[in-house]
C-alpha cells in the first residue's frame, strides 16, 4: 500500500481536527454549554435535558455498527461526507426547532451524524498512516478541546448580546461551521489505496473473530465507561458551576479554559503512548480522571472547579486517543476499522445511558454531586479494567 508523502499527515489531520470540532465538540459536547439558555428557552427540566442527551446517543449508538458497513461499501470519503451532512441539517433545525418534542429529531440527526462521520474518519486517516495512529488520532481529537474552547468563548457572548435566542444563533453558527468543514473534507480528503482481494482475503478475519477477541472487548468496556464519564461531565458542569454560585461568564471563561487545555491533551498522549504503550498511559490518566471527576463532589466551590477542569482537560482528551489506538492494537491491519467501531459501539452505549441516569440523579436524587459521584464509580471500574490491557499485538505489524 502507497501512503501519501510525510507532510500530507498535516493535512490530514488538519481536516480530521476541524471534523472533530464539528461532529464531536459542537454536535456533542457543545450541548453542556448551550443547555443553560435552551432549557429556559424551551422551560425543561435537567431530567428532560437528559433525555435529549440521550436521545442523541441513541442515535449514536443505534447506527454506529451500521456506520463501518458502510464505510466498506461507500469508501470512507463518502461516509464522512454523508453524515457531516445528517449533522449541519441537524445543527440548522436545533436553530429554528420549536418545541421540545421537535427537539427530539434534531438531536437523534446530531447523533446518527457523528456516527457516520468520526468512525470512518478514523478508520480511513489509520489506514493511510498505520505507523503514527497514535499520533493522528491525538492530532484529529485536538478539535474536541479546540471546539470547546470556542463553545465555551462564544455560546454565552451570544446569550448576552441576543438575549432569549443566543442559543439558537449559536446553533446557527456551528451549522454554518460545518457546511464549510464538509467542503474541504469534499475537495481534500481521499480514500486509502484499496487493498488487493488476495492481500485482503489474507489479512483479514471473520467479524465474529474480531467480536470475540478479549482484549478488543477489553478496551470496549474502558471505553464504554469513559463514554458515561464524558458524557455526564461535558452536558452538566456548566449547569452545575453556575447551580453552585459560579457565574455565568466565569464558568463560559472556564470552559473555554478546558479547551485550550484539552487540544495539547490528544497529541501529547498519543504520542507518548506510541513510545511507552497503550496500558501504562491509560492506567495512569484514568487514574488522573477519576481525581478530577471526585473533586467537585467533595467541594463544589470555584476554586475547585477550576482545579477539576484544569486536571480533566490534561488527560481526558488523551483518554479518548489512547484507547482508540488502543482498541486497534490486537487485531490485523484489516481489522481495525472494524476493531474501531466495535469499541466505540461500547462508547455509544456509555454515552445512551448516562446523560439519563444522571438527569435522574440530578432532579430526585441529591443533584449534581450524585450525578458526578456516578460517573467516578464507573471509572474505578474502568480503571480496573485498565490493569488488563495487554502490549501491543505482533498482528498489527506491517513491516
Amino acid at each position: 500500500m502507497q501512503f501519501p508523502r510525510e507532510n500530507n499527515i498535516l493535512t490530514y489531520s488538519f481536516i480530521g481536527m476541524l471534523t472533530t470540532i464539528v461532529v464531536l465538540a459542537f454536535a456533542r459536547l457543545s450541548y453542556g454549554v448551550v443547555l443553560p439558555f435552551m432549557r429556559d428557552g424551551l422551560q425543561i427540566t435537567y431530567k428532560e435535558a437528559g433525555f435529549l442527551g440521550t436521545t442523541t446517543s441513541l442515535g449514536y449508538l443505534c447506527t454506529i455498527m451500521f456506520a463501518g458497513v458502510c464505510a466498506s461499501k461507500w469508501g470512507g470519503k463518502n461516509t464522512v461526507l454523508l453524515g457531516i451532512s445528517l449533522v449541519s441539517l441537524g445543527l440548522i433545525g436545533l436553530a429554528f426547532t420549536p418545541t421540545y418534542w421537535v427537539t427530539f429529531l434534531f438531536m437523534i440527526l446530531l447523533g446518527v451524524g457523528t456516527s457516520f462521520t468520526y468512525t470512518p474518519l478514523i478508520s480511513l486517516l489509520v489506514a493511510w498512516f498505520p505507523e503514527q495512529k497514535g499520533l493522528v488520532i491525538g492530532l484529529t481529537t485536538s478539535g474536541v478541546g479546540i471546539g470547546i474552547l470556542f463553545t465555551g468563548i462564544i455560546v454565552p457572548y451570544l446569550n448576552d448580546v441576543f438575549l432569549g435566542s443566543g442559543w439558537r444563533i449559536s446553533w446557527g453558527l456551528f451549522a454554518i461551521i460545518s457546511l464549510v468543514v464538509g467542503l474541504l473534507t469534499f475537495l481534500f480528503i481521499k480514500n486509502p489505496p484499496i487493498m488487493l482481494a488476495s492481500e485482503k482475503d489474507e489479512q483479514a478475519s471473520s467479524p465474529s473473530e474480531v467480536y470475540k477477541n478479549k482484549d478488543v472487548i477489553n478496551v470496549g468496556l474502558i471505553y464504554g465507561v469513559i463514554g458515561v464519564a464524558y458524557i455526564v461531565q461535558m452536558i452538566f458542569i456548566m449547569s452545575f458551576m453556575i447551580d453552585s454560585g459560579v457565574s455565568v461568564a466565569l464558568a463560559g471563561q472556564l470552559i473555554a479554559l478546558n479547551g485550550i487545555l484539552s487540544i495539547f491533551s490528544g497529541p501529547i498522549w498519543g504520542f507518548i503512548s506510541d513510545k511507552i504503550g497503550r496500558r501504562s498511559s491509560l492506567i495512569l490518566t484514568m487514574g488522573i480522571t477519576l481525581f478530577a471527576i471526585l473533586l467537585p463532589v467533595f467541594s463544589p466551590t470555584l476554586i475547585w472547579f477550576i482545579i477539576h477542569i484544569v486536571i480533566l482537560s490534561c488527560t481526558l482528551t488523551g483518554l479518548f486517543t489512547l484507547v482508540q489506538a488502543s482498541s486497534m492494537d490486537h487485531v490485523k491491519p484489516a481489522d481495525m476499522p472494524l476493531a474501531f467501531s466495535y469499541a466505540t459501539f461500547y462508547f455509544a452505549i456509555g454515552q445512551f445511558v448516562g446523560p439519563t441516569i444522571a438527569g435522574w440523579l440530578i432532579d430526585d436524587y441529591g443533584g449534581f454531586r450524585s450525578a458526578f459521584l456516578f460517573s467516578a464509580v464507573c471509572l474505578v471500574f474502568g480503571l480496573l479494567l485498565t490493569f488488563k490491557v495487554k502490549g501491543k499485538s505482533t498482528l498489527v505489524s506491517t513491516n
